[in-house]
């Protein structure tokens, strides 16, 4: 229901005036700008020099084409494809060879505090952040998307360009691999 809300909120505050869409990118910035971040990290280190240039060309990128955002679909959908696309143009255009090396990090909202149980989850983490720093670029993009911000498989295919049963195939031999790494 969040989703909906959101979409509703963001397509009917982008079409009214200066004032509104301010209010709009403050909330955008608050809620996804660290998310969008991570998510260009995927795709290029965030030691690179131009890092923080290029996460902040994509915000002001999505605030220019909040006219363009359709209620229809996800908001998160077109917020990574407008990261997504732009990342690469700039991987493109200034040819560059990024690899990105830096951990997926997991956040579990329901910690046990039993010291033990947390050494495992700690260990099983940095495990699986292991194995998914290890995949290739798409996998790595796919297993964000999909586990970390529990995008839907059809979103991920428009995000990346891909059809939609190649994302499904692509999240069962990820899961695959992971769980083959962690025995």
């Amino acid at each position: 229901m969040k989703d909906v809300y959101e979409r509703f909120f963001i397509f009917t505050q982008s079409s009214f005036g200066k004032k509104e869409k301010d209010e709009l990118y403050r909330y955008i910035w608050k809620n996804y700008r660290k998310k969008v971040s991570f998510y260009i990290s995927n795709l290029v280190h965030y030691n690179h020099p131009y890092f923080e240039d290029l996460v902040q060309e994509v915000m002001i990128k999505i605030h220019k084409n909040l006219h363009t955002f359709n209620p229809l679909y996800s908001f998160k959908a077109w917020l990574y494809k407008i990261a997504r696309n732009h990342t690469l143009d700039f991987l493109k255009n200034k040819n560059n060879r990024i690899h990105s090396s830096n951990g997926l990090e997991l956040v579990d909202d329901e910690a046990s505090n039993n010291p033990e149980e947390i050494l495992i989850e700690d260990n099983t983490r940095a495990k699986i952040d292991q194995i998914i720093n290890s995949m290739e670029s798409i996998d790595r993009e796919i297993a964000y998307l999909k586990f970390y911000e529990e995008i839907r498989y059809k979103d991920i295919s428009r995000i990346l360009k891909l059809n939609t049963n190649t994302v499904k195939s692509r999240v069962r031999l990820i899961k695959r691999k992971i769980r083959e790494k962690l025995k």
